[in-house]
């Protein structure tokens, strides 16, 4: 029963890269969120630094910026650029008139030596998937969204999440 074997098959946590691997599957792990009240969508939880509750009043509007860049905050002494996810990807924007009077989800995502602040409709919870479950994604959805949305994925209540490519997203911002 030692080295990770409890008669069931081989079992693994990895930290480093979030992948849970029992009787060799392999298990995605994703923070789901809504782009608005009607689209879901998730990134990849290891990509995700901190969940921020932050008032709109906070936010420094940046001229001449594209759209989808809502401005800078500050977070812990630092500078936090902040972009409108669900804009970027095509949808309405979160920072409306009638937005401005409640916090605002952020999600801080990183890679080596990039931060960024992603404003999103509401945060979910985190949620396993399949390796086998992610789907390329479909025409229609690549033509709206670009390049940010590397995949989807159904959920057990058939619907579909987009996966957001963070990589590409902070690469668009650098």
């Amino acid at each position: 029963m030692g080295n990770g074997e409890w008669g069931m098959g081989n079992w693994e946590l990895g930290m480093g890269n979030w992948e849970l691997q029992f009787n060799n599957l392999t298990m995605n792990k994703f923070l789901s969120f809504s782009l608005t009240p009607e689209v879901e969508a998730m990134l990849p939880s290891q990509q995700l630094a901190t969940i921020l509750s932050l008032d709109p009043t906070t936010i420094v509007p940046i001229p001449d910026m594209p759209a989808a860049v809502v401005g800078v905050s500050l977070w812990q002494g630092q500078v936090l650029w902040l972009v409108d996810l669900a804009y970027l990807l095509g949808f309405e924007p979160l920072l409306t008139p009638e937005y401005h009077q409640s916090k605002r989800s952020v999600l801080r995502v990183t890679s080596p030596g990039k931060t960024l602040g992603l404003l999103v409709h509401q945060v979910g919870q985190l949620m396993r998937f399949k390796t086998q479950q992610i789907q390329p994604p479909t025409t229609m959805i690549t033509s709206t969204t670009g390049q940010y949305i590397k995949g989807t994925v159904r959920n057990y209540q058939d619907e579909t999440l987009l996966i957001v490519d963070v990589e590409a997203i902070l690469e668009g911002f650098e």
